[in-house]
């Protein structure tokens, strides 16, 4: 699971879902899916916001440009903002709290009216996830990548991982995790972290 690529600036908080990816990101998601070489069959599930989506384009041409078999799975709300249940009152108090929004999140200082608790979010997410590689278990050579948004991928993070923002610093553009099945469990990687759920 991994964060689109760079975008342009979010300029309504109660829309972020308009800002799109720029020349830049664009670029780095092509070279991110040039970097595919080697899998047999790519599945690429993403966000159901634009970015998202054109990020999923861009590593699928650069996939298949480096002779990786790439599907564009989709749209999937799960890997979307649906967490989020008030977005004008989520915009104004990320604007508010900036970066110290999301530890009041994770936290539980958000009202559940404005954003779900981590614990549903996360179970939501990894449900998800599951599901899929139940779909490809056994299948050598097959890598699925689901392109979400950093808000998922921070609580993810944190609570699967124990990696804390404050101390890892914010997500990078096409950073993420990655799951894997780990006898009747999934083993969640954050860079050299790990933890079997």
């Amino acid at each position: 699971m991994l964060r689109h690529a760079a975008r342009h600036p979010i300029s309504d908080p109660e829309r972020p879902e308009l800002a799109e990816l720029t020349g830049e990101g664009r670029k780095h998601a092509v070279a991110f899916g040039a970097g595919l070489a080697g899998f047999a069959r790519v599945r690429i599930f993403h966000s159901p916001v634009l970015r998202c989506r054109q990020t999923a384009e861009c590593i699928a041409l650069g996939g298949t440009r480096a002779g990786a078999g790439v599907e564009i799975a989709g749209a999937r709300p799960e890997l979307g903002i649906d967490f989020i249940r008030d977005l004008k009152e989520a915009g104004r108090l990320s604007e508010l709290h900036r970066d110290h929004f999301v530890r009041l999140w994770f936290e539980g200082a958000v009202p559940p009216g404005v954003a779900d608790p981590i614990p549903e979010l996360a179970a939501r997410k990894l449900a998800f996830v599951r599901a899929r590689l139940g779909e490809i278990a056994g299948a050598s050579g097959t890598l699925d990548l689901h392109v979400s948004h950093d808000w998922n991928i921070l609580a993810l993070r944190e609570h699967l991982v124990g990696v804390r923002h404050e101390e890892a610093g914010w997500l990078a553009f096409l950073d993420g995790l990655t799951f894997r099945p780990c006898g009747p469990g999934l083993r969640a990687v954050y860079r050299r972290q790990a933890r079997v759920i």
